[in-house]
């Protein structure tokens, strides 16, 4: 590995109207995380809010059949930011508690910033930080190139839906089959919808020691039990060929992102994974290269690093929000 990539973890240079909120649950006498309901141009969406201060919203990425919330994507952050900000996760299109606008159709990372937006707008929030994770990043960016009114920094997570290949475009070369492998066996969607114990368990975010490991369990059971679950699950087992083909996949940034680059006006910040195969570090590297005003991090992490780093995220996401910049060359 080139003494240039050794040293990456340093610097480079509507119509909406509020819905009304569950009432929280609870677990061993302490109070979950509530949904709160709006309307977005008609589509009934969830999000989950705590803390008071300086906004940061939070886009999750997708998952395997769709069993996902942003709760269960960001809890630790949820939780590990609220001291000091407003922290806010939505649930994306055709996930979680939001409306399928379109049943038995996907509606890939691009036909999902459009909501984004109206939800920003919807909530007045302008000037944001905005936090995206794997295919939340593709969507973090394009909301932040396309309305930089409402966005003033970006934060982008361990994401190939919004990086380069590590060979020369329009897609690579040799270098990138490794990755390209390993994307291809992770972003297997066709298996069967697992069982409800067998998703507690096995959950997608589930892993070792976690403080929040009960809390995630009850979220867990919840986003499975949603009405809509089953139907998600089976639109993802039928993707169409651009969001299967790893080739074909990274067309919509080569398209939306990358000739549009220099649109991130304001600053922006990359901390990637050192040890996800799907997504190799070279990939976050050229991609900040791209990028005139970012910084870059590189954390020995898998694809989950708000959780696996989750206190080194959340200082990096916080002090970034804070300052305008993470890294103590600045």
């Amino acid at each position: 590995m080139s003494q240039e990539f050794d040293d990456i973890s340093r610097l480079v240079g509507s119509s909406a109207r509020p819905a009304s909120t569950a009432q929280s649950p609870r677990l061993g006498g302490k109070t979950l995380i509530p949904e709160r309901g709006i309307s977005i141009s008609g589509i009934g969406s969830t999000y989950y809010e705590t803390g008071a201060g300086r906004p940061l919203l939070l886009l999750h990425g997708a998952s395997p059949g769709g069993i996902l919330d942003a709760r269960l994507s960001w809890i630790w952050q949820l939780h590990g930011l609220s001291d000091r900000f407003r922290v806010i996760a939505l649930d994306q299109l055709q996930f979680g508690g939001t409306d399928d606008p379109t049943p038995g159709k996907y509606i890939n990372r691009l036909g999902r910033v459009d909501h984004v937006i109206a939800f920003l707008e919807a909530m007045d929030l302008k000037q944001i930080t905005l936090v995206g994770h794997s295919e939340g990043s593709f969507v973090a960016a394009r909301v932040a190139i396309v309305r930089p009114d409402l966005v003033s920094k970006v934060v982008l997570l361990t994401s190939s839906a919004v990086s380069p290949p590590i060979g020369p475009e329009p897609f690579g070369d040799g270098r990138d089959d490794a990755w390209l492998n390993a994307a291809t066996m992770a972003y297997d969607y066709t298996g069967p919808m697992p069982s409800e114990e067998e998703y507690v368990r096995r959950g997608p975010i589930a892993h070792g020691a976690d403080p929040y490991e009960a809390e995630l369990e009850e979220y867990r059971r919840i986003a499975y039990r949603r009405p809509a679950t089953r139907g998600k699950w089976e639109v993802r087992k039928h993707l169409p060929l651009e969001e299967t083909d790893m080739r074909r996949y990274i067309q919509l940034q080569q398209e939306y992102i990358f000739p549009c680059i220099d649109h991130l006006y304001g600053k922006t910040m990359l901390i990637w994974s050192a040890n996800d195969a799907t997504v190799a570090p070279q990939r976050g590297w050229r991609l900040a290269k791209m990028i005139e005003n970012s910084e870059f991090h590189l954390l020995k992490a898998a694809h989950m690093i708000q959780r696996d780093q989750s206190e080194a995220v959340n200082w990096l996401i916080g002090h970034f929000s804070l300052t305008g910049g993470a890294s103590p060359y600045l």
